[in-house]
């Protein structure tokens, strides 16, 4: 009997902890310089992005919120853009259902009405009490934040690799893979600490957020691990559950993952499906494009370079039109001459393709195997010549 009125003690306590996640409300004070009087401040969530949740006015540099969350969120404090200022003054904070107060202090070489002008608050002068969830996620921020400078440095010298300047030659191709080597490293030290953060804070809904923020970027496989690694009460609560239904279309088409198949027409109107040509002992690349689309018709000369020199080895491309004006979209196939197999539902991000394979822009790309499982997402520039090289050998010849 002992153990059964210790088991129901247990169930209650689990319980009411769930409950109290959703009860009560939060409230926002916050502190900013007084030169932000009269400037208008909105309320925004990543779980609703683009809308405001509420709005105000900063009177005697303070103004407040409240309100409810069913689980601890990240929310941002957007304020009005000023006639000179680039970019949005912005606070971060994560909220959750108890009094947090926040204080957005200046930095120290900046006027006020500069810093306002500029976007203001820097990070590390954002002071926030009241708010565990807030605490931990500074924490995640701190190891997170040089690990991204690290890669954004990559990514820098990549550019400035592709755009060496007025009557200056871009490098040789073996120079820019190596940059690229450089960024695949820098990007996978990033995911190595978002992953572990997961698991060792797996019971936190801060864990949650990061897992939701980066999920895009993991494998099939990675993206199975992360999900096991949150406590069963996590991934049962109304934030986890939201996660697991990203989880589920991102993982259907992120690398590891077979390709899903999709029924299109060709130029000439007769059927085609994905299965007809994908899977079928070759490196497929699936190149989604638009007639509209000006940086995916500036790939195109690199795609087509691509393909005559690695199509006898094997490598297929198939382009994949987002496209709703047929006129347009075969206009574009004859000016830009690819002698590749060209297909669309003329449906454009209205259609189901986009949604499935899980872009919301383009130009993008998807490398599928031999056996239908996909290899990589985004094989762009110099990352689709070091693939190439890597699947068949270098064909560039004196351009390497």
């Amino acid at each position: 009997m002992k153990k059964i009125a210790l088991f129901y003690s247990l169930i209650i306590m689990i319980t009411y902890q769930a409950q109290s996640q959703t009860k009560g409300n939060y409230t926002l004070n916050v502190t900013v310089p007084k030169s932000a009087d009269g400037r208008k401040v909105y309320l925004k969530s990543e779980e609703t992005p683009g809308k405001a949740l509420d709005s105000t006015t900063v009177k005697n540099g303070a103004f407040s919120f409240t309100g409810s969350v069913p689980y601890p969120q990240f929310f941002t404090l957007v304020f009005n853009k000023l006639e000179k200022q680039r970019f949005a003054s912005t606070i971060p904070v994560f909220v959750e259902n108890k009094k947090i107060n926040v204080s957005a202090g200046l930095d120290s070489n900046a006027t006020e009405l500069e810093a306002l002008y500029t976007g203001g608050f820097p990070y590390e002068k954002i002071n926030v009490t009241g708010s565990p969830a807030h605490d931990l996620f500074m924490k995640y921020s701190a190891g997170y934040e040089p690990l991204k400078a690290l890669n954004s440095k990559a990514f820098d010298a990549y550019i400035a690799y592709l755009n060496p300047g007025k009557d200056k030659e871009k490098g040789p191709i073996s120079e820019g893979i190596k940059l690229v080597e450089n960024i695949d490293v820098a990007k996978a030290n990033l995911l190595t600490y978002v992953k572990s953060f997961i698991k060792n804070n797996n019971t936190s809904p801060v864990a949650l957020y990061v897992a939701k923020k980066n999920i895009g970027s993991l494998s099939a496989k990675e993206i199975d691990e992360a999900l096991a690694s949150l406590s069963p009460a996590l991934k049962s609560s109304v934030g986890g559950q939201s996660l697991l239904e990203k989880a589920a279309v991102i993982k259907k088409t992120a690398v590891g993952s077979k390709f899903v198949d999709f029924a299109f027409n060709d130029k000439d109107g007769k059927p085609v499906k994905l299965s007809d040509h994908v899977g079928k002992g070759k490196y497929t690349l699936l190149e989604f494009w638009a007639s509209w689309c000006g940086p995916c018709r500036a790939d195109i000369p690199h795609l087509k370079e691509a393909y005559a020199l690695y199509h006898p080895a094997g490598f297929e491309v198939i382009s994949i039109s987002m496209d709703d004006d047929k006129d347009k979209w075969l206009k574009a196939i004859n000016e830009e001459n690819m002698t590749w197999l060209q297909v669309s539902d003329l449906k454009a991000f209205k259609g189901d393709f986009s949604k499935i394979y899980n872009f919301n822009g383009i130009p993008t790309c998807v490398l599928v195997g031999p056996d239908g499982e996909i290899i990589t997402r985004n094989m762009r520039g110099l990352w689709m010549d070091k693939k190439l090289i890597d699947l068949y050998g270098n064909k560039f010849g004196a351009k390497f």
